[in-house]
């Protein structure tokens, strides 16, 4: 008798291990916008008490190729691509479709599974409508501009009929009560909603693993926080602004339970120490048995399982130099834009490429068999063209260059461009010398090359003229021979005015109508004469006209500065850095 009750028991041990093993694996991924992380902790919230939660961040690192605008489009799309807005490009809440190259988790998880139902039910449309268009257009159920009862009515209707596999929901009025009236009693009552509306999620996927044996994570999150003081506003790179949460319905690793205290960047009060919002997306993906691959170049990596390079952030101030943090012995394999650079132990915590070569470098670093990325962008804006009052051209130091809109303000998608004579005829063999370029009128613009010499561009057929380059010379631009070779940046001014910039901090007023330099010139740069520039005389790399009011200087250290040609001197508050937030795609990719 007893040993056919150890056999019954035994039959069922091994009913119970391969029910297990066979449990289905679900995700719930719910977004609360614009929810603060501690006035969600001061209010105790029940239902997100229900699970792990830690705080994270958003908004990339300051400073650094990732950065990104503390808003909800960057946000969102982030936490569902694992990649900052450098590589998903969509920088505002009015951007177009995220780059297709790094897809969402919608289409990821439908490439790896194509049997999956997936559904996107949201609040806010612009996710569905907008940055994802396409790939939701996979997807086995989407709803847009719900109100947040709707959308939590829909999700526990999806869990309990479907076979549901992920649902991504999105909540919005905790954000909409902050934008009304701040932080205070209506701010709270729109957490509460929230929460309780993440409980009747929670309930409902409680009773559909209790009745399936389905294996569901739930993960909630938000894109951003609030501006520290009133928490009506958010956008920028604040501690506030930057500080988020990540919630979870299973137990996490370390990146997710341990925050690092002696993290390589000790910004905003060492808020780097945590998770950022890059790890959700692959966190997803690992828990559905889809492994995040290196050629993928996610910026973050499962908060599940065996535990990636950590806090791998760029060094500050260095030179295709980026840190990480170990506490165990073990090698790192290091890759340069998907081939391999070096490997090297986990405890040195840090890694220099000094033969990187210009412009934009990603690195992959995997350890556990598990990949993290880091994309590392020292280009510079080399030279400028101002086309029309509608475009510019940005030309980089590593040979590319940007279509800038400058009605929408932001670089037009598919940019940079290696320069070709597909695009720029006649144009190619000189674009690693572009130090300057002026637009004389609708028909014909100017470029200048560090050799001295130019190229005049005929922008009606769309090439560079027959015979040149020619010398800059007191025949071909009288009062600018003895120049030639110290010409760093070039203005085109108010009427037939152009400005000359030189590498020795003085500049040159040139012209057009007389066909010569004006007298008394060159002049220094300095703050009686170009009021506001005068301080980064020597620093000038590159300047364009943006129309009749205003101009932009762009300095060799990253930064620039806005001048306002009405009251002829710089805005306040300049230089400032020229980042993904400033200057949308044309340092960011």
């Amino acid at each position: 008798m007893r040993s056919m009750l150890s056999k019954g028991l035994l039959a069922l041990q091994l009913l119970g291990t391969s029910v297990l093993a066979m449990a289905a694996p679900k995700v719930l991924l719910v977004g609360m916008d614009g929810a603060q992380y501690e006035k969600m902790q001061a209010l105790s919230l029940p239902n997100i008490n229900r699970l792990q939660i830690t705080r994270s961040y958003t908004g990339g690192i300051n400073g650094a190729a990732s950065q990104q605008a503390t808003v909800s489009g960057p946000g969102w799309a982030t936490i569902l691509t694992g990649v900052w807005t450098s590589k998903h490009t969509v920088t505002s809440n009015d951007s177009g479709l995220a780059d297709a190259r790094y897809p969402s988790l919608f289409k990821r998880i439908r490439d790896a599974r194509p049997n999956a139902y997936i559904a996107s039910v949201t609040h806010w449309g612009s996710i569905n409508n907008q940055f994802f268009t396409n790939d939701v257009a996979g997807n086995n159920f989407n709803a847009s501009n719900l109100a947040d009862q709707a959308v939590a009515d829909k999700v526990v209707e999806l869990v309990n009929t479907t076979p549901a596999d992920f649902v991504f929901a999105h909540l919005d009025d905790v954000d909409e009560a902050g934008h009304a009236s701040g932080f205070g009693s209506a701010y709270d009552s729109a957490l509460r909603a929230a929460d309780a509306r993440l409980g009747q999620m929670l309930n409902a996927v409680q009773a559909r693993q209790a009745a399936n044996g389905d294996d569901w994570l739930v993960l909630v999150t938000t894109d951003h926080g609030r501006d520290p003081l009133l928490g009506y506003n958010h956008g920028n790179q604040t501690q506030s602004e930057k500080t988020t949460f990540i919630a979870s319905s299973k137990a996490m690793n370390a990146e997710f339970s341990q925050r690092i205290v002696n993290v390589s960047n000790q910004d905003f009060s060492g808020l780097y120490g945590y998770a950022a919002q890059t790890w959700i997306a692959p966190t997803v993906l690992r828990h559905l048995g889809i492994e995040p691959r290196a050629d993928w170049k996610l910026d973050g990596a499962p908060l599940t399982g065996a535990v990636a390079v950590r806090k791998l952030l760029p060094a500050q101030g260095g030179q295709y130099s980026f840190n990480w943090f170990a506490d165990a012995v073990g090698m790192i394999d290091i890759s340069r834009n998907g081939e391999p650079l070096a490997s090297v132990p986990a405890l040195q915590q840090g890694f220099l490429d000094s033969a990187a070569p210009k412009g934009v470098v990603d690195y992959t670093l995997s350890v556990n068999g598990t990949p993290v990325s880091l994309r590392l962008n020292r280009n510079e804006i080399q030279s400028t063209l101002d086309w029309d009052t509608t475009r510019s051209y940005f030309f980089l130091t590593d040979g590319s260059y940007v279509r800038y809109n400058n009605v929408l303000d932001r670089a037009e998608s598919g940019y940079p461009q290696a320069v070709t004579e597909g695009n720029w005829p006649g144009l190619t063999p000189y674009a690693s010398k572009l130090v300057g370029g002026f637009s004389k009128d609708a028909s014909t613009a100017y470029l200048f090359l560090a050799d001295g010499t130019y190229l005049r561009y005929d922008k009606t057929n769309d090439k560079v003229e027959a015979g040149y380059p020619k010398p800059i010379n007191d025949s071909t631009w009288p009062g600018l021979g003895s120049y030639a070779t110290q010409i760093v940046a070039t203005l085109r001014w108010t009427g037939d005015k152009v400005q000359f910039f030189l590498r020795d901090g003085r500049y040159i007023r040139y012209s057009l109508t007389a066909d010569h330099a004006d007298a008394g010139y060159p002049k220094a740069v300095n703050n009686s004469s170009w009021p506001g520039v005068g301080n980064y005389a020597t620093k000038i790399r590159a300047a364009v006209k943006w129309n009749d009011t205003k101009a932009y200087f762009f300095l060799n250290d990253g930064s620039y500065i806005r001048y306002n040609i009405s009251s002829d001197k710089a805005d306040a508050g300049y230089p400032k850095t020229v980042n993904s937030s400033t200057w949308p795609g044309v340092l960011s990719y």
